[in-house]
């Protein structure tokens, strides 16, 4: 009888044992499977994020309040706010998660928040590495359980560039008639030899660029110009003709390239291709479009705008829901910076479109030709000049992006064919442009930019520049020296590193991308 009940003791202490370690297993298994759930919906988190913003690249700028509604956006420091992820049918998933939008290291203390009206100030990073970035948590929820994964989101497009170019020369019109289409080329691909495509770009001594830049091509350095505002600003030069070099040279000119680095000089072979869109129709099925055909004049007044068009004004109109102007019409005669073309009276029947004025409100004009500034452009500035609040203006052109410059009396049709022409009445002094620009097949000109007394100032730019082919006519230089035409003040409008104007163009192959993701410490 001892024996047995000492076997019977031994046995039910045996099934204890087991009991208890299964349960322990169990336990542990359920664990691991709700850290795995947990850990999934946080990448379902960052997931939806990524979508949102991919889909409407002003997606941060909402902070917490788009429309519609996200359930699961928080400022830094809560994750009240929470959605379910969607699950099978007839299945009810109980997993949820949460996004927090971390503001940028380089924030006041006193701002950690998302700020509609601070964006570029509360969210994106400004110095470093990580400089025109930001960050979310998503922090993801199964059971007790709970996993956070941090994410870095870039913006590449072509208002992260104070400067874009594909092709760092001047457009093939610079030549004049017959125009030299082999000139549209990369460097040292570009024919150069029996006085062929000489007008480089040049950045020269004295020059400074106050932004990032970025062109897909060699670029053509002349002296010791300075090139960026900080070490933040990327200085990017693809040399996609020429990929084994520094990207530069000086290209024949008799002075050393020899710049001013303040921003970082990014190696060929890590400059991202950025590709333009072969053409801005897109834009005519834009919903809550205003739409015009052919030469069309807009002065904006605030959030209203008069409309000109075959000689009869309409005042008073309102900017279009959709906060889109789009001018249609191709032209028949092509055009080019040289007299007697640009005109401003025979091109009624083309697609362009002349833009001046003040605003306060975000729009975007575009046209199917080209688009002329013929005035001032100017938004919301704070105290000290420096375009402020989330209020934009985009001007995108199929062709040119042009900058009014009539002549007073006669000239050639090439180039310093002028010695009989001068300024007229109607040039732009000291012009102020606050405005992303875009000239998709061709690029930014001043109308006439190799005649007339360098009398006119600087031509003034808050914003960013891109075109085809280099933005670079604005006047004509020996040396450093402005002979004709505008020397640039360009500067960078650092909200663009996060926002942009309504249906602004971006390139075909980038957008935001996630940057890297790391797994958060549990606190």
């Amino acid at each position: 009888m001892i024996i047995v009940i000492g076997i019977m003791l031994v046995t039910s202490l045996l099934l204890v044992a087991a009991f208890t370690s299964s349960q322990g297993e169990i336990r542990l298994t359920g664990l691991d499977t709700n850290s795995k759930k947990a850990y999934y919906a946080a990448q379902a988190g960052i997931d939806d994020y990524l979508y949102h913003i991919t889909r409407d690249s002003n997606y941060l700028s909402y902070c917490t309040s788009p429309t519609p509604a996200n359930a699961a956006l928080n400022q830094e420091g809560s994750t009240a706010n929470r959605a379910t992820i969607p699950g099978s049918i007839g299945e009810k998933p109980e997993e949820q998660y949460a996004i927090q939008l971390l503001t940028a290291a380089s924030a006041p203390s006193t701002d950690k928040k998302c700020d509609v009206n601070r964006l570029s100030e509360t969210m994106i990073e400004t110095t470093g590495a990580a400089a025109g970035t930001f960050r979310i948590e998503s922090t993801g929820y199964a059971g007790n359980e709970s996993r956070s994964i941090v994410a870095t989101f870039k913006n590449v497009n072509f208002v992260s560039y104070v400067w874009f170019t594909k092709y760092e020369t001047f457009d093939p019109v610079a030549y004049g008639e017959p125009i030299k289409s082999q000139c549209g080329a990369f460097w040292p691909k570009r024919p150069e030899g029996n006085g062929e495509c000489t007008s480089t770009n040049f950045f020269v001594t004295g020059e400074s660029i106050n932004g990032p830049i970025h062109t897909e091509d060699h670029a053509g350095i002349c002296g010791r110009p300075t090139l960026g505002r900080t070490a933040s600003d990327r200085i990017e030069f693809g040399s996609r003709g020429e990929p084994a070099g520094e990207g530069f040279s000086n290209e024949g000119c008799p002075s050393e390239a020899n710049p001013e680095w303040v921003g970082t000089h990014i190696p060929v072979k890590e400059v991202p291709e950025l590709e333009p869109p072969p053409g801005d129709e897109e834009l005519q099925h834009i919903e809550g479009r205003n739409e015009y055909a052919n030469k069309t004049e807009i002065v904006l007044e605030g959030n209203k705008m008069t409309v000109i068009r075959g000689g009869v004004s309409e005042p008073n109109v309102a900017f279009p829901k959709g906060h889109l102007i789009y001018v249609a019409g191709g032209c028949s005669k092509p055009y080019s910076p040289f007299g007697p073309k640009p005109g401003y009276t025979e091109d009624a029947t083309c697609g362009n479109v002349y833009v001046r004025g003040e605003y306060s409100e975000s729009l975007t004009i575009a046209a199917q030709n080209d688009v002329i500034i013929n005035g001032n452009l100017i938004g919301p500035h704070n105290s000290e000049g420096t375009p402020t609040g989330t209020v934009m203006l985009g001007l995108i052109a199929n062709n040119f992006v042009r900058i009014y410059h009539p002549l007073s009396g006669s000239r050639g049709t090439s180039q310093r064919s002028c010695s009989s022409s001068s300024n007229a009445a109607g040039d732009l002094k000291e012009p102020l442009i606050d405005a992303a620009i875009l000239a998709l097949k061709h690029s930014i000109v001043v109308d006439n930019y190799d005649c007339g007394a360098a009398s006119l100032g600087l031509l003034n730019v808050n914003g960013a520049i891109a075109g085809l082919f280099s933005n670079g006519m604005t006047g004509f230089f020996e040396g450093s020296s402005v002979v004709n035409g505008y020397p640039y003040n360009l500067k960078y409008d650092n909200r663009l590193l996060a926002e942009e104007p309504p249906h602004f163009l971006n390139p075909i192959r980038a957008a935001w991308i996630i940057q890297h993701a790391t797994l958060a410490t549990k606190p």
